[in-house]
């Protein structure tokens, strides 16, 4: 099949901290790329840099950490934030609200302060908006408060007042991690019928690989503040070609398994420094060899699949031998 029209190119991201014991590379040489009515995913265990890149691509990193190297484009221009072309939805959805201001405020903020809007107005687009993402007494939630509000009809709220800017890319930073089980379904529905409807990309980065193959057209998978594995969702889930997500898929629980205790990836990660070299994943790695030394980055692309692992040839598919 062939990939969308590229919404957003990201390409050679690197982000810096400065640290007391010298600069660490959070994220280093990253490249992703969103076509328009495609949802692309990023995963990865917590601290490998998926939640720092989301937050450069959207201009809201933490103080401290500053973007050395790269491009971002949307629509093959540099990206303007100011534009309202990408919206961001966070992880809590209690934190991403203000807790003294309404429904109604959140929702209309952006169009009444940068369209001019007026109230009569803007109050009738939040009615639509909250409508559009299932809140059907809409009209009775706009003079709500979020603590009034349940964890699901938070995180709809925070859908609407990021679609009432009309973005072209929607970023996801875990949104569903508050939620149970029967919510967070419903709510990647919503995500899934919101694409279909706006045509609008989404990137949506989370540490649960399985999640994603309910809703992503394409993954990527970080370790270490790289990429080393991305393609077709069910490519990358049923044929892993690196071993590092291939030990995810093997570690996520299994309704199924007879096994009383979950699989773990041994080790810890590397610190990121400037001469980190190599597979970062080598010394956590089964299958490391002395070619792992001199890896260096995704290996050339075979039907739309890359993987960081020298011998990924040799290990397909890694999920028949096991990764632990």
């Amino acid at each position: 099949m062939t990939a969308p029209a590229p919404l957003l190119e990201v390409t050679g991201l690197t982000v810096e901290i400065d640290g007391p014991d010298g600069p660490t590379y959070p994220v280093q040489d990253v490249s992703v790329r969103v076509g328009q009515g495609e949802v692309v995913g990023v995963v990865g265990e917590s601290g490998c840099g998926k939640s720092t890149l989301l937050r450069a691509i959207a201009g809201v990193l933490p103080r401290g950490l500053t973007p050395v190297a790269g491009e971002i484009r949307l629509d093959g221009r540099s990206i303007d934030r100011r534009s309202g072309a990408v919206a961001m939805i966070f992880q809590d959805p209690m934190t991403g609200l203000n807790p003294v201001m309404t429904v109604g405020a959140h929702v209309t903020e952006v169009p009444r302060r940068r369209d001019g809007l007026g109230k009569a107005e803007a109050r009738d687009l939040a009615v639509h908006l909250l409508r559009e993402v299932g809140i059907e007494d809409a009209e009775d939630r706009l003079g709500a408060y979020p603590h009034q509000l349940s964890g699901g009809l938070r995180q709809r709220v925070l859908i609407a007042a990021a679609l009432s800017g009309d973005p072209e890319l929607l970023i996801c930073d875990e949104p569903t991690t508050a939620l149970d089980v029967t919510v967070q379904a419903r709510f990647i529905a919503l995500l899934r019928r919101i694409v279909a409807d706006r045509g609008i990309g989404i990137l949506y980065v989370t540490h649960d690989l399985p999640l994603l193959g309910t809703m992503c057209d394409r993954i990527n998978v970080m370790y270490a503040g790289q990429v080393v594995e991305r393609g077709a969702t069910a490519d990358v889930l049923q044929s892993p070609t690196h071993p590092y997500t291939a030990a995810l898929l093997a570690a996520a629980p299994r309704l199924d398994a007879r096994a009383h205790a979950l699989a773990s990836i041994a080790g810890h990660p590397p610190r990121l420094t400037a001469d980190l070299s190599g597979c970062r994943f080598a010394p956590r790695c089964a299958y490391a060899a002395d070619g792992c030394s001199s890896a260096r980055g995704l290996g050339a692309e075979t039907l739309g699949h890359q993987s960081a692992c020298v011998r990924a040839t040799e290990l397909v598919p890694l999920t028949d031998r096991g990764a632990s």
